[in-house]
């Protein structure tokens, strides 16, 4: 796959925008809702009602309003970036590839990583029968985010990164738990993409799925095994968003927390696990597993993170929201490796999965992508001890969250490949998650991961939640 190195030629100051509102008149409403009015003639040209749905979903006027909020923030758009960059107009709607017609598009490696040209090519394994290419879309966080983003900003404030990794404020105190604002969402190196990554979380600060559904795949493609499990996730400091606002109470130096409670297989059900984040780095993981066939709640380490979460799971601890790895610079280097685009799917779960299975529930019949501007961000291991060698992340340069991702061995093979779908609510800029593909390309096994948003959970009290104590007797 071709990627370009980084030069920091994307992005244009606030001024330069106002300067080219100025000169040209301003945006014309044709301009400013291009991404709508493509996506509105591709579901003309596919008839189907879920491509209507999302057209008029992302051109419903707050959404649009939001949307340009954050262009004149950024000073570009994926549209933006697409056209300058004068890609092919195949990857601008309505291309399907298949294995029958794929080496009619020589250039689609430049867009299309080899792992994913790879599963329409493979008939044996975890085969995908097309992938459709849809309109990019214009991503974005929510207006709390880009408000407290854009004070800041204003206010000159300046982020740092000490040698622990830890991002700081301009008054020293650990960025992740005291303020509301996005670092460096102009990144010049790995550090600060990285710091722009972790601050994005979930985009969102009260998450639950009931249920989550994973189906384990063997290599011959049949389920092995089937869970389901709740779970949730919250955002303890600097909240704009979601009541309350600013800090949960008696979550003091905590980041954020993740906890699951599992449903199915019968021989897991009741087992609960919890895990809390602290932004100093030294600190280690407040992570508890309740286990009910040994009535008996276990204090996990950290390595324990490099752990599947249950037998076939192909997910780790750590590839919660993509990757959940602690930041450490003395256990891993941080490289901004290059720019480009990639092809992955969209987040327009809140209206329909991007990812249909077919009937063995290990294969796919059809997957949507879009093509989206993104750094690339490499992660390296420097210790020889940590389960990967590397991960590389494809970070998007509007929504500031990982578009592709791929895992490497100690040796530097290819071992996993992760493509997910949110669940992103264009009104608000909130998501969630719809679908998580994992694939090992070694043992040649995946995981089909689907998820049923909550959205009650942003007005409910989640106290206790994230107490093992307590969420071991959840039902």
């Amino acid at each position: 796959m071709t990627i370009s190195k980084f030069k920091n030629n994307w992005t244009r100051t606030i001024a330069c925008v106002i300067a080219l509102a100025l000169t040209s008149g301003g945006y014309t409403a044709e301009q400013s809702l291009e991404w709508v009015e493509r996506w509105n003639s591709f579901a003309q040209q596919t008839g189907e009602a879920k491509h209507a749905e999302w057209a008029a979903t992302i051109g419903d006027p707050e959404a649009v309003k939001l949307a340009r909020e954050w262009e004149e923030f950024r000073g570009y758009t994926a549209s933006s970036l697409i056209q300058e960059a004068n890609v092919p107009t195949e990857l601008l709607g309505g291309l399907i590839l298949t294995r029958e017609n794929i080496a009619d598009y020589p250039w689609i490696s430049d867009y299309l990583p080899q792992s994913k040209i790879d599963r329409i090519m493979d008939s044996e394994w975890f085969n995908w029968d097309k992938i459709v290419i849809t309109p990019p879309n214009h991503y974005y966080m929510s207006r709390g985010r880009l408000e407290e983003t854009k004070k800041a900003v204003a206010e000159g404030r300046e982020f740092t990164i000490n040698e622990k990794g830890e991002v700081l404020d301009t008054d020293g105190n650990y960025a992740l738990t005291s303020q509301g604002a996005l670092p460096f969402t102009t990144p010049t190196n790995g550090a600060e993409l990285n710091a722009l990554l972790t601050a994005h979380g979930i985009a969102n600060e009260n998450l639950k799925f009931s249920p989550m559904e994973v189906d384990v795949c063997s290599a011959s493609n049949k389920v092995e095994r089937a869970y389901e499990a709740d779970l949730w996730w919250q955002k303890m400091h600097g909240r704009v968003a979601v009541e309350p606002l600013g800090d949960i109470v008696d979550k003091e130096g905590i980041v954020e927390g993740g906890a699951i409670y599992f449903l199915k297989p019968f021989d897991v059900r009741g087992t609960a696990v919890t895990r809390m984040r602290y932004a100093a780095t030294d600190k280690e993981d407040s992570f508890h597993a309740y286990l009910p066939s040994l009535r008996r709640t276990r204090v996990l380490a950290g390595s324990d993170a490099q752990d599947p979460m249950g037998a076939g799971f192909e997910v780790l601890w750590d590839d919660w929201r993509q990757t959940w790895t602690k930041t450490d610079p003395r256990k891993f280097d941080y490289t901004l490796a290059g720019e480009g685009f990639v092809l992955a799917q969209g987040e327009t779960g809140g209206v329909y999965n991007t990812a249909t299975m077919d009937d063995s529930r290990c294969q796919i019949s059809s997957i949507e992508m879009e093509l989206r501007p993104v750094w690339i961000l490499e992660v390296t291991d420097k210790t020889g001890k940590y389960v990967y060698g590397k991960r590389r992340l494809y970070i998007d340069k509007e929504f500031y969250y990982v578009q592709h991702q791929e895992m490497y061995d100690a040796r530097g093979n290819l071992m996993r490949v992760l493509d997910d779908g949110r669940d992103w609510d264009p009104k608000t800029g909130l998501g969630m998650w719809r679908n998580y593909l994992v694939w090992n390309v070694i043992s040649k096994r995946s995981n089909i991961m689907e998820f049923t948003s909550q959205w009650d959970v942003l007005n409910e009290d989640m106290d206790g939640i994230f107490d093992i104590d307590l969420l071991r007797d959840y039902r």
